[in-house]
């Protein structure tokens, strides 16, 4: 049992709670087994109904570093600023219920912290599922995907004079914070009651009023993508975007002049977060997101907080597609995801022959249809290297993969020029069941 005062501790670690029995122990048993012994846990438990609450107060009867706070369901950000108000150290932390950090997190990111005084500190993360045999799948995800942007990590920024920064992943729990930036900047989550995105407010608000941020390249925090009940698939929750930006442009308001350089971003985040929760609401809310999403883009160019700069890829081309015809947009949108789900509803296991860029491309199509966590392989004919994982998924010659002949999906995941050797290889191995990716989208 640990004992320690509470003015020792030098991380407060809040962990809001809400009906994650499956997943508490794990996460609960990774905070406490840090190196750093120098903890204050708070877990808010937000009005659970199933056996989180009792599994937190079995855990607080033999860690006296944890406390729990019971109450009434008021939503995420509640939580989280109820824990904040609680805390007593000089640092800050974020832990989602049903995810887990790697023992050394907290640790590592104080003494970066204290040695650089810093009001920031931010790391990589890594996504984790269960894949259909209940093995654990990790993908490591940078906060930056562009190499040339690598130059960033591991120094003293101030973000005024990097904004590029401001594209970087923007995840709360993956970092630690200074108690008295926050306050002093009254810094808390908005606590809309039922909202989802409400980390997105204190993301943005710790990013415009920092004067110093440290990026570490190094993954402390497993993200957890497989439960079925986290906020972020929800299929009802139309304007939680918008309504989560409503809130920071309340607050740019307030910081005046100095808000006034992020508007270009609050902007492009609204519109980004609108694009993303247009795929995974349910059919007959895209329509109203979408026209929603078309006026606030025509209202930002009216505005002058359009940076066209920063529209690209992906996000460029779907607001193209929004603005040009909303309900083709839409019939687009609802097809592709329905084809996804029609061709992958039998099949409890999915193997993307194919490890390239085109393998990844589809991983991410799978992945957008949240169908992912049944991908187990991907296959190469050859594999003629070290290569032995994508995206956290193992890389297997497809002779190996004989066994799931019958039982697996095979994504031909390779260019057309291609795919005649790939089914040539399937039908030498038995494969029963295959489908070309251009097929399915």
């Amino acid at each position: 049992m640990h004992r320690m005062e509470e003015h020792m501790a030098k991380v407060s670690v809040i962990i809001p709670v809400y009906n994650v029995e499956n997943y508490l122990k794990e996460c609960l048993d990774s905070v406490i087994n840090q190196t750093m012994k120098e903890l204050e846990i708070i877990c808010v438990d937000d009005g659970s109904t199933d056996h989180s609450k009792d599994i937190l107060d079995q855990y607080a009867s033999k860690d006296s570093r944890i406390q729990v706070i019971h109450k009434k369901n008021e939503g995420y950000g509640k939580a989280i600023n109820v824990g904040v108000r609680a805390a007593s150290s000089d640092y800050l932390g974020i832990v989602e219920s049903d995810d887990k950090i790697a023992p050394e997190m907290y640790e590592d990111l104080y003494e970066i912290a204290k040695n650089h005084r810093v009001d920031v500190v931010k790391a990589d993360h890594y996504e984790f599922y269960a894949n259909p045999e209940g093995f654990y799948i990790t993908e490591y995800i940078p906060l930056t995907q562009k190499q040339e942007e690598i130059h960033l990590y591991e120094k003293i920024l101030n973000i005024r004079e990097n904004m590029e920064v401001m594209k970087f992943a923007k995840y709360t729990w993956s970092g630690i914070y200074r108690m008295e930036f926050l306050r002093g900047n009254h810094i808390l989550h908005n606590e809309t009651p039922g909202a989802s995105y409400q980390d997105n407010g204190f993301w943005f608000q710790t990013m415009a009023k920092s004067k110093s941020i440290y990026f570490v390249r190094k993954a402390y925090y497993y993200y957890r993508i497989d439960n079925p009940n986290s906020s972020v698939v929800s299929t009802t929750k139309v304007m939680a975007v918008n309504n989560e930006y409503d809130f920071i442009d309340e607050i740019l308001c307030e910081m005046g002049r100095e808000g006034d350089v992020f508007r270009k971003w609050s902007r492009y985040f609204r519109l980004w977060g609108n694009v993303g929760v247009i795929s995974q609401l349910a059919d007959e809310y895209k329509e109203e997101l979408a026209r929603v999403t078309k006026q606030e883009y025509i209202q930002g160019l009216q505005l002058g907080e359009i940076d066209a700069d920063l529209y690209e890829g992906y996000l460029k081309e779907r607001l193209f597609d929004i603005l040009a015809d909303v309900r083709r947009f839409v019939r687009k949108d609802w097809s592709r995801r329905q084809k996804i789900e029609r061709v992958t509803k039998n099949y409890s296991m999915v193997i993307l022959y194919g490890a390239g860029q085109i393998g990844k491309m589809v991983q991410g199509m799978l992945k957008e249809g949240r169908v992912n966590t049944k991908i187990k392989y991907f296959a190469v004919s050859d594999k003629n290297g070290e290569l032995t994982e994508v995206k956290g998924i193992p890389v297997r010659e497809i002779r190996e993969l004989e066994m799931y002949r019958k039982k697996a999906l095979v994504i031909i995941s390779v260019g057309k020029a291609y795919a005649d050797d790939v089914k040539g290889m399937l039908q030498k191995y038995g494969f029963e069941h295959w489908i070309f990716y251009k097929d399915m989208m």
